[in-house]
């Protein structure tokens, strides 16, 4: 692996991975805010979101540095399932349900882009909205060659895919789109969009969220291994270097030969 990805490994997920993350999260925050005064997110599924509001929605500890601002926030998905936004297989009622419904009242809420449900069962129209949102956000795709999050918060799964980009799937050669539709994921539901490798390795960061020792195998495989490297998740390491920041649980990253970094806090 050329430039280091970090790797964070938590004996806990609630009382140590979450107050770090949050840490991550805020310093991301707070350099976005520097650069344009808004913070540009995407997000996966699976457990992604409840860590997430375990991180966000803890109390903060009062000084100017841990001050979550939603109201800079702009949240779109790095992927999504072609299903109505409340369907369980949802991405964007995961979210909801996990994290911005738990927002207090009286603190601001992100603006939240989920996809157009009009013709979900047009996968390529799907995608193609969701382009031009992300097109009429970031800026003309004349001016622009791909969009600049300042932050992904991907997963991993068990056999190492993120977004919705799968091992050895004909998506991750494709190099001009910034959403690509996926009408044959080999995990239901079938019909899917998700962000592009080009437009995931562009980002200013980039950090998984992996925890139980359920992901070990896997977590091995990605870091150790060749033919982890060029599993999709394996891919965004070798592909954005030290951008790259992983946070686990010691259940995860057991037995995994990699050296670990410290606390980001």
């Amino acid at each position: 692996m050329g430039r280091t990805v970090n790797l964070y490994s938590f004996p806990n997920v609630d009382s140590d991975l979450a107050p770090n993350l949050r840490k991550y999260l805020l310093d991301a925050q707070n350099e976005a805010f520097k650069r344009h005064d808004v913070f540009r997110v995407a997000v996966s599924g699976g457990s992604l979101p409840k860590t997430l509001a375990k991180a966000l929605l803890a109390p903060s500890n009062g000084s100017d540095d841990d001050k979550v601002d939603f109201s800079k926030w702009e949240v779109f998905y790095a992927d999504e399932r072609c299903v109505p936004l409340t369907h369980d297989d949802s991405n964007h009622k995961l979210v909801k349900d996990e994290w911005l419904d738990k927002i207090p009242q009286g603190m601001a809420a992100p603006k939240v882009f989920p996809i157009d449900v009009s013709q979900l069962e047009d996968v390529q129209e799907t995608a193609d909205e969701y382009e031009k949102k992300l097109v009429n956000i970031f800026a003309s795709r004349d001016s622009v060659k791909l969009p600049l999050f300042d932050l992904l918060l991907l997963g991993c799964g068990p056999d190492g895919h993120t977004c919705s980009l799968f091992p050895d799937h004909q998506l991750l050669r494709e190099s001009d789109a910034w959403v690509l539709p996926i009408s044959d994921s080999p995990k239901p539901p079938a019909k899917r969009i998700t962000l592009s490798l080009p437009v995931v390795l562009a980002a200013a960061r980039i950090a998984f969220v992996a925890t139980g020792g359920g992901k070990k195998d896997v977590l091995k495989q990605i870091f150790e291994t060749e033919e982890g490297r060029h599993l999709p998740c394996g891919l965004v390491n070798e592909g954005a270097g030290e951008k790259v920041s992983w946070f686990c649980d010691q259940a995860a990253t057991e037995g995994v030969n990699f050296p670990r970094r410290g606390s980001v806090i």
